[in-house]
């Protein structure tokens, strides 16, 4: 056989080799993958794979993507790759669970009716068209469930969203959840709340607004969330007592110094009636949970940054009173807070502690630093500067405190006398104790709800997640009253990787030369307070009568003031210059040295080729 004929066979067996196998696996090979990447971005999660398996009817997942009016923007048609990848991961674990089909739908035809009928968001395009980009399930009964658009900057909720929508085509009820609270995000008359958390509650589950006289709780509700309550009396209490007994299921969000609640509305006052403390009394004794309601807790090496004005300039300090709980002060035991990364932010939170004696279980939950200290609640509310809250500061002898815990077992009345009379409750059916093991869960903090506590504003992509705040209440209402499989689904790692050598020695570099503007700063400032006291009193020149003495006084500091500044603007350009030098050591190793290694691996080969032939 000839060298041009053998060539032509060779290259028409490993296309026909490449087709196959393409075939092959595209037929037989779906749901095989393998996932390489760090953060497991293609694998399903347990919880996902939990609520797959459980799939006894069929769902139909329609994928709307515009492909060719994507693809003109790289961005959106990367991300519909994902998704695209996500959805077939989906169906291949369900087996024949799931129905999967993608649908570019034309302009003006059936397909875009239907995505417009229901719901989907369209994106409009330069050219003047629009993309489709958003998901439609149906089960067998033609119940549907609709998300809307995909969006890009919310990755990390892909698979949460996802397995979400087949989770409640998939049950028989929705969940519902009653809410007592004096905080003001109860819906309008439309059912949209001003807080985004309770939006996101609302989107979930069934949710009931009880009136601040309320008499019972809904006997259907499956869960009882008390966020920041008014005091309740005698037959309020008595109704959450029975409830916790009987249902076993409670989210209590208290508060000794609740700055949320006494936030200005949109006349500039504070809502009326608004409570700044909140305690369930008696209730926590019954559960074994001490809290007291005049002392709050504050963490000197957790601190939020806050803007204050020092020394005529505005400058951001760790404000020790509002701070971040990171992953490393949770409870990794519980899959509530053991997917966290982002942290929890609380303002001026209490502690709680186990009742000695108590026979419940009390799991710490959200805990502080060892730098964590107490101050009395009358401070806080007086909203104190940080040097103010750190000048007599020492950390408590029993740091870390707890801010926040479950608590489980066998929980006994706080009326072991029956009923009160005001409860107007028939003692046939007092409960004593609960038939079963119950979990209520204890949070010393309602700012944590603020959305000013964990959105940060972004002036490309708008508000951004800061903290994981939604996240954990949203977990936390799935443990108690949804689906526990979908636990830990909102906070998978999204495919963007941060440069973390690359930020930590940017912090470095910041940090160092902060300090020594700081001090140069101090100083200038001295020296100017000091040279404007001689010239008001007109001892800084001869013209108003100074001394020898003054004048030598007066240059001596206008040397300083000069040299001071020309010093800072020296460690504003070193600061620069530093940055500069490490930005392009990371291009020359990114972008120059691979291709470089490339070519002199294949000079080197070259070269011991020409030797071998020689």
């Amino acid at each position: 056989m000839s060298r041009s004929v053998y060539l032509v066979v060779m290259l028409a067996a490993l296309l026909a080799g490449f087709v196959g196998l393409n075939w092959t696996l595209r037929s037989h090979g779906e749901g095989v993958r393998v996932d390489l990447t760090e953060r497991g971005l293609y694998q399903l999660s347990p919880g996902a794979r939990d609520v797959l398996s459980r799939l006894d009817e069929p769902v139909q997942l329609d994928f709307y993507f515009s492909r060719r009016e994507a693809a003109q923007y790289p961005a959106i048609r990367a991300y519909g790759a994902r998704v695209r990848e996500m959805l077939r991961s989906v169906a291949a674990e369900a087996g024949g669970g799931i129905r999967f089909s993608e649908i570019d739908p034309d302009p003006f035809s059936p397909a875009e009716d239907v995505a417009i009928a229901s719901g989907l968001q369209a994106i409009p395009t330069d050219d003047g068209g629009q993309i489709f980009f958003g998901l439609i399930g149906r089960n067998s009964v033609d119940e549907s469930r609709v998300i809307t658009l995909f969006d890009p900057n919310a990755e990390a909720r892909l698979e949460y969203e996802i397995i979400r929508a087949i989770a409640e085509l998939e049950r028989s009820r929705t969940p519902h959840i009653a809410i007592i609270s004096d905080l003001p995000f109860a819906p309008d008359f439309d059912g949209i709340s001003a807080n985004p958390i309770i939006n996101e509650l609302a989107r979930t589950y069934q949710v009931s607004w009880l009136e601040r006289d309320f008499e019972t709780i809904p006997a259907d509700a499956d869960a009882l969330f008390l966020f920041h309550p008014s005091p309740l009396s005698e037959a309020q209490s008595y109704a959450v007592d029975q409830f916790a007994l009987t249902r076993g299921r409670v989210l209590a969000l208290v508060d000794p110094m609740a700055h949320v609640a006494l936030k200005p509305g949109p006349d500039g006052l504070p809502p009326i009636n608004a409570e700044r403390a909140s305690s369930l009394g008696a209730l926590f004794s019954a559960w074994g949970v001490g809290y007291d309601l005049n002392t709050v807790a504050m963490d000197a090496e957790a601190g939020l940054p806050v803007q204050i004005v020092e020394a005529g300039r505005t400058r951001m300090r760790a404000y020790p009173l509002w701070f971040t709980v990171q992953p490393a002060g949770m409870n990794t035991e519980l899959p509530a807070t053991l997917s966290l990364s982002l942290g929890v932010n609380l303002g001026s939170p209490g502690e709680v502690v186990p009742l000695e004696g108590a026979e419940t279980r009390f799991s710490p939950l959200l805990m502080t630093t060892a730098a964590a200290g107490r101050t009395d609640a009358d401070i806080a509310a007086g909203s104190p500067p940080p040097e103010a809250l750190l000048r007599d500061f020492a950390p408590a002898e029993d740091a870390p405190l707890v801010l926040a815990a479950q608590v489980s077992g066998v929980f006994q009345t706080a009326f072991p006398s029956g009923p009160p009379e005001a409860a107007r409750a028939n003692p046939v059916d007092h409960v004593e104790q609960s038939q079963g093991p119950g979990e209520i869960i204890v949070i010393a903090d309602a700012d944590l709800l603020d959305p000013a506590f964990y959105l940060s504003a972004d002036g490309v992509g708008g508000e951004q997640l800061a903290a994981d705040n939604p996240t954990l209440i949203l977990n936390l209402a799935d443990r108690l009253a949804g689906d526990p499989a979908l636990v830990g689904l909102r906070s998978r790692a999204g495919s963007m990787r941060p440069m973390e050598r690359v930020e930590a020695l940017r912090s470095d570099a910041e940090a160092r030369y902060r300090s020594l503007q700081e001090d140069l700063e101090a100083e200038l400032f001295e020296a100017e307070t000091r040279l404007a006291t001689l010239n008001a009193a007109g001892r800084a020149s001869a013209l108003g009568g100074a001394g020898a003495d003054d004048q030598a006084e007066a240059a001596m500091l206008r040397a300083r003031i000069l040299d001071a500044r020309a010093r800072l603007r020296e460690i504003e350009r070193g600061f620069r210059v530093e940055i500069d030098a490490l930005e392009g050591r990371l291009m020359a190793w990114t972008i120059w040295f691979p291709p470089l290694l490339v070519i002199g691996l294949a000079g080197i080969m070259v070269l011991s080729r020409r030797r071998a032939r020689s």
